[in-house]
This record gives structure tokens, sequence and C-alpha cells, in this order.
């Protein structure tokens, strides 16, 4: 499934950049386009401006309808990102988007477990904000991890999280402001932080659910393919259906060059999916890693 029909190649004007420890920024920018239709989990194909021909593939931090605006979370791996990090308020690129299937809110789900990893974070962050705006009702707790610092405000969270120790309280900001239960997780050693893999902080909530509760939930998870592995196998031992959206370089990101294929099963049968327009989401049981 892919969706072309809704692509759009806009000029955008660059509305502000704010920039975080260890090379991360968000960039905000102007596109009344784009802006309307995207979804978490979908990503636009940007220009980064410069010397640098290649546009880069960045996922969706959050839309603004009202304000006819996007936001991208990244880190400065390679001279094109560095260019865009660069750009200042009012400079204009062009971007295209949104492209993808992203994620769906469940039918028949009543809670929902959002994980996300490194610049795999805005995905899923995007996919709270929306169902928390759109009134669904449904469940919520968010475990992130991180290697370097967060590129979001944190604070200590006053909201209960079962399976997780006391002295594990940060959480995102934007998250305790939603009410959303949400733990960080990281291998560096930072304060209030598991010290660990997020996927551990996941086990262990999980481990607090009912069978009954286990149908009821479904795992939304974005992040690099070593954490998406884990992801796919904690959600295969617990029974838990799960969707995975995938990271993968990308020369057209419109489905033309097939350089970000992957293999998966559908139908009982081995097939390859591009990544840009097939996906970046799938079933987690459709995946090999």
């Amino acid at each position: 499934m892919t969706n072309k029909d809704i692509i759009f190649e806009e000029k955008a004007e660059i509305v502000d950049q704010v920039k975080f420890e260890s090379d991360q920024f968000v960039t905000i920018v102007k596109a009344e386009k784009s802006s309307q239709t995207a979804k978490p989990g979908q990503f636009a194909f940007v220009e980064c401006g410069g010397d640098t021909l290649l546009r880069r593939p960045l996922s969706y931090l959050r839309s603004s309808k009202e304000d006819g605006t996007v936001e991208f979370m990244y880190k400065t791996v390679g001279q094109g990102l560095e260019s865009l990090s660069q750009l200042k308020k009012g400079d204009a690129i062009k971007i295209m988007g949104p492209i993808g299937n992203g994620f769906t809110i469940p039918s028949g789900k009543e809670s929902a477990i959002l994980i996300g990893g490194g610049v795999g974070i805005p995905p899923v962050l995007f996919m709270g904000e929306e169902i928390k705006e759109t009134k669904h009702g449904i469940n919520l707790v968010a475990f992130f991890g991180s290697e370097i610092p967060f590129p979001f405000e944190t604070c200590d969270s006053n909201l209960d999280m079962p399976g997780t120790d006391l002295s594990v309280n940060k959480t995102i900001d934007d998250m305790e402001k939603l009410s959303i239960p949400c733990r960080l997780s990281s291998q560096a050693g930072y304060e209030g932080c598991h010290l660990g893999y997020v996927t551990e902080l996941a086990k262990s909530f999980i481990e607090t659910l009912s069978d009954a509760e286990k149908t009821e939930t479904i795992i939304y998870a974005c992040g690099p393919e070593s954490m998406l592995e884990a992801v796919a196998k904690l959600a295969k031992e617990d029974q838990l259906d799960c969707v995975l959206s995938l990271e993968e370089y990308m020369a057209c990101a419109i489905g033309g060059c097939a350089g970000c294929t992957v293999k998966v099963l559908e139908d009982g049968h081995e097939r390859m999916k591009r990544v840009c327009v097939d996906g970046p989401v799938f079933d987690a049981e459709q995946l090999y890693f």
C-alpha cells in the first residue's frame, strides 16, 4: 500500500532551530500542505541546503494543522544534516511528504506501549500525543532510550509506572504534561534513568499485566535495528500485537530505486518490500531479523 496520491512537494520556511546536547536538533518548518495530513510514523524527504544534493528522510516529531508547521528531530551525522542544522529562521528548503503508511490508532485495543530509541523516539512520541489529543481513551505508557543526553526537556515523574523501581523516575516533560506515564533508559548512567536497555523497562512493565490485559495491548516502536529485534522478540514471547517503524537509508523515498527493501513474510510467502512506501511501519510478525 502506498500513499503517493497525498505526497506533497513544497517550499518550507525555517521557523525555528532548537539545539540540544551532543549535536541534536529540532527543526521547525512552515509546511502548509504536509502539516495537514502528516501522521505518526510517516516521514518527509528533506532538502538540507548547502552543497548537499541528496535529501534526508526525517520522521515527523509532530505536526500542527493550526500553525501549518511540522517538526523534525535529528542528530547531525554527515554533511547533509549538518547543513540543515545551520539554516536560519526565514531560510527556505524543499520537503516532500508525508511519505509512508505510518502508525494507525488501534480499534479494539485498550492499551498501548510506546517504545523509542535514539532518533526513533519522534514517531512514537508523536503517536502518544495523537492518541491523547484525539481522545480515543486508550491507556498509554512510554519507554524511551538514548545513549546520549535526551533531546527533550526532562523532569521527575509524578505518575506511577508498574514494574519500575522508584529510583527510575525521569520522564520527558511533554509526556508528563499529557499524563502519559513514561520512563527513560540509558547505559550512560544518567540520574533517574534505568541503567540498561529500554526493552528491559518495557519487559518489567509487561510482566505486571494479566493475560487478558496483554490481549488488549499493542506495542508501537521505532529505533535502531537491534532494539527493534529485541522488541519483536519481547512481543512474541508475551503474545502482544506489535508494529515497528523501520529506519533505512534512502535515495529516492518514493519507491523508484528499491534501495531500501526489506524481506517480509506476507500471506505465507517471502516478499521484498520497500521501506519508503510499503512501510516504514510493518507488523513485527512480518519481519525477519
